[in-house]
């Protein structure tokens, strides 16, 4: 084991889960300085205390029992059951205790303990602990609701999912910790699954995440009402249905054994211990009168997704009115809530975003097919339902996305002037990261009804709430990976008694900055900003909406704005931000000169190349050619190809573009893209900028011998495109034959490729298409068009929907060159229903 004081908090947990069972955690501690050892909670107690489902006379109370929280095994604990005493204060010091008793926490549970306390007084804070061997766990704090139907002047709770381990050390917790709250709602994703589907390996998976002394800081000073989302068993899970094979062993015993971990190690009423792979988890939670929650379960009941999951146009099924995210009963038991509810504010609880949106900026539609996007009609019978029942106040509360939205709720979202009927919240996470942030802000011009949204930061979302208004405050902290990360609030809405929709009342801190054209003053979207601070630590990195804004929030100080847009020249900017006031840039860029050479990157969400690689550029695109970074799935070939590309106003979408191949065989089947057959030892810029802008990357076939591989990048001003031109030799005695062309992938959201003649290909399985005109296309939902046009059309397009490439077979004679010409295009495509009727223009 390496020296302890080097060890980070997160190095220590990893190395212990991986030698679960056979270094104990009391060998581990001991090795490790003070601060690390006083961590993990005094043992048997090493876990926590938590408390939840609370009503105004009871509340569940829950600990662990586990010497070793990290051997998966048994916790280092005996083979026999252990009692467990267990006592409720009206104080801290618990001089004036209320209730006590004793409790078995036996082996077969993994010696977890849950105690239901009744007959205790409504409205009103308590303190609970226990003992075993002579050892009292740590105190904790919880409290009883109001009584049904009583006036209650005050609520205010905290909203909180997806902690992904891996994500960060919890500063979210820590902070919310610190607040003054009744309760914590948890929407789910509270574990991360991995591929082995054991009982052994979710209890694992439990005990390692309350290893974060900030999480069991929140469970010990607050209530939490709990209810699941798909990690907790799988992601993506529906119903009875798996996303697709983990580790072999029967879906519904892997839920089975999911759903008995996630029981075991969170304060969940009797009511709710499962039954083999069955579980009740909706249930209704009241606030007096002022509020009435309808906590729901969209995973275990729900239709499988449509279309075979992900983000793609609706069509077909995804409009079937069987099909349903929360079972027929369920749906009728929350509408049967609804109708009959006295509270003044009525909550819907759940896991993935309610409102519609829509990632195409076209007249074509993608969506989320997981979310409640992917089962209109079941969406639209309940929102119809709030409309037509005129529903007190409904608000609509969400996870899922690792990002925060504010939203408003129509029954029609087509009609961006229809009636508003409820407001939705969507918290972000508490660590688990958002790869999809750049899709969603491009995506925002076609969504209007999308009041709000960030997605940069982790954190969480508080909700003060009286009978005149309920007001959301937005939390962040800057780095979920810091444990020490100060937190903020980036934005704060308030929505009044009986006036649906949310409306900002904060002015907003950190940078606000608006990017335009130098000469027509015009909105510059998706330009990506990044705030470094004096010690040349990035704070954060964001991307303009379709207004040209962004909020890039940064605590007071001094910091420097780097801005970086497709077709114009980067620029820096000096800044102070100060505390209370929101700090307002705006941001002229002049149009960019035609260049080649490193020093630039092309933003975007799938960007992988570095200062070091070459970018080509001028006023329309730009393309990135590795000089030295290495893409996985062409491991060793990357070096003189393209990664990243992208036209004016938009993002990299790009994964990479295998330019050229040069197979001894035709390239078939599904990975026939991943040809390893070209590699580049050498490139170069051959003209720096002016009337063109030129790189050569100089390589050889790894397939075929002899055959010299030559490709030159030129760029030119005011044109859409970058030329390449591949010249292969044969520098051997003898004739060689070979298959060459290129293969491009695009991994943007709506990924689909198009072959003229065939238009957009919808099939995931390869298959030749004979082109009508000489191009191959790739295009996604951000209405840009990525295209490699040839000479002529002595090729045939391979492709499936979200990959294309072209084929052709060579022969050489000894000493021949064959030169392939093709221009690499990044275009906007507009606002037709055909993307790739502009390659036909070029």
């Amino acid at each position: 084991m390496a020296d302890a004081s080097s060890i980070s908090r997160r190095r220590f947990l990893t190395l212990a889960g991986g030698t679960a069972g056979m270094v104990a955690v009391s060998q581990l501690v001991a090795e490790l300085p003070a601060a690390y050892a006083d961590e993990l909670d005094r043992a048997p107690f090493t876990l926590g205390v938590a408390s939840g489902e609370p009503d105004h006379e009871s509340v569940v109370l829950w600990t662990r029992l586990a010497r070793d929280p990290l051997n998966a095994v048994d916790g280092a604990m005996p083979a026999y059951p252990i009692q467990v005493a267990w006592e409720v204060a009206r104080d801290p010091q618990f001089r004036h205790v209320v209730q006590s008793g004793e409790v078995t926490a036996a082996p077969g549970s993994a010696h977890t303990v849950h105690v239901v306390v009744g007959d205790l007084a409504p409205d009103r804070w308590y303190w609970y602990r226990f003992r075993a061997d002579e050892v009292y766990s740590r105190a904790g704090r919880t409290r009883t609701m109001p009584p049904p139907g009583a006036k209650a002047d005050h609520m205010r709770f905290a909203l909180v999912s997806c902690q992904s381990w891996v994500g960060g050390p919890y500063p979210a917790y820590r902070d919310l910790a610190a607040q003054d709250l009744d309760f914590v709602v948890h929407l789910g994703d509270y574990i991360y699954e991995t591929t082995n589907g054991s009982l052994t390996e979710f209890r694992r998976l439990h005990a390692l995440y309350k290893t974060s002394p900030d999480l069991r800081a929140a469970h010990a000073r607050f209530p939490f009402v709990l209810t699941w989302d798909d990690h907790e068993v799988q992601n993506n899970y529906a119903g009875s249905i798996p996303p697709g094979p983990a580790d072999g062993r029967p879906f519904l015993e892997r839920r089975a054994n999911g759903y008995q971990a996630y029981y075991e190690h969170l304060p969940l009423r009797p009511e709710q211990r499962p039954t083999g792979p069955d579980m009740l988890m909706y249930r209704r939670v009241n606030f007096g009168r002022l509020a009435e929650f309808s906590v729901l379960d969209t995973r275990q009941y729900r239709s499988d997704q449509a279309l075979g999951d992900g983000r793609k146009e609706p069509t077909g099924e995804v409009f079937d009115p069987t099909r349903t995210m929360t079972g027929l009963e369920q749906e009728r038991w929350l509408l049967d809530g609804l109708s009959r509810s006295k509270a003044r504010w009525n909550v819907i609880a759940q896991q993935t975003i309610m409102a519609a949106f829509d990632y195409d900026l076209g007249p074509g539609q993608i969506v989320n097919l997981d979310q409640w996007d992917g089962y209109p009609p079941a969406r639209s019978r309940i929102l119809d339902f709030i409309a037509t029942q005129q529903v007190s106040n409904p608000i609509v509360l969400s996870g899922d996305w690792h990002t925060h939205w504010v939203n408003d709720l129509k029954t029609d979202f087509t009609d961006p002037g229809s009636k508003t009927i409820a407001t939705e919240f969507v918290g972000t996470s508490i660590s688990s990261g958002a790869g999809w942030d750049a899709d969603v802000r491009a995506g925002l011009a076609a969504n209007p009804h999308v009041k709000f949204y960030n997605g940069s930061y982790r954190g969480y979302v508080i909700c003060d709430v009286t009978e005149q208004r309920w007001r959301t405050d937005l939390r962040i902290v800057l780095n979920a990976r810091d444990a020490a990360s100060p937190a903020y609030t980036i934005a704060a809405f308030e929505v009044l008694d009986g006036a649906p929709g949310a409306h900002r009342i904060d002015a907003g801190d950190g940078i606000i900055a608006r990017v335009t054209d130098a000469a027509t003053g015009a909105a510059l979207p998706n330009v990506q900003l990044t705030v470094t601070a004096t010690d040349g630590i990035p704070q954060v990195a964001s991307t303009t909406d379709p207004s040209g804004e962004v909020l890039a929030f940064a605590p007071p100080g001094r910091y420097t704005v780097a801005v970086n847009g497709v077709g114009y020249e980067p620029v820096t900017h000096p800044v102070t931000v100060i505390e209370g006031a929101p700090t307002k840039l705006d941001l002229p860029l002049h149009r960019a000169a035609t260049r080649a050479g490193t020093g630039r990157t092309i933003p975007g969400p799938q960007s992988q190349a570095g200062t070091a690689d070459m970018v080509l550029g001028n006023d329309l695109m730009a393309l990135a050619v590795s000089a030295g970074t290495d893409d996985p799935q062409l491991s060793g070939v990357t070096v003189g190809k393209p990664l990243d590309l992208a036209a004016v106003g938009h993002l990299d979408q790009l994964d990479w573009i295998n330019l050229p191949y040069a197979s001894a065989t035709q390239p078939r089947g599904g990975n026939a893209w991943q040809q390893r057959t070209v590699r580049s030892t050498a490139v170069e810029v051959l003209s720096a900028g002016g009337s063109a802008a030129t790189v050569r990357a100089t390589g050889a076939s790894t397939a075929v011998p002899d055959l010299r591989v030559v490709t030159t990048y030129t760029i030119r001003p005011n044109e859409p495109w970058v030329t390449a031109e591949s010249a292969f030799t044969n520098l051997g005695t003898a004739p060689r034959t070979f298959w060459t062309g290129d293969a491009l992938d695009h991994d943007g959201a709506g990924q689909r490729s198009g072959v003229p003649g065939h238009g957009t290909i919808t099939s995931g399985t390869p298959a030749d298409y004979p082109p009508t005109a000489p191009w191959i296309g790739m295009t996604g939902s951000d209405r840009q068009t990525y295209g490699l046009l040839y000479e002529d059309t002595d090729f045939v397009a391979y492709a499936a929907y979200n990959w294309v490439m072209s084929q052709r077979q060579v022969t050489l004679a000894p000493g021949e060159t064959l030169t392939l010409r093709r221009r690499i295009a990044a275009v906007d495509c507009g606002d037709g229903a055909d993307p790739f009727a502009v390659l036909d223009r070029l």
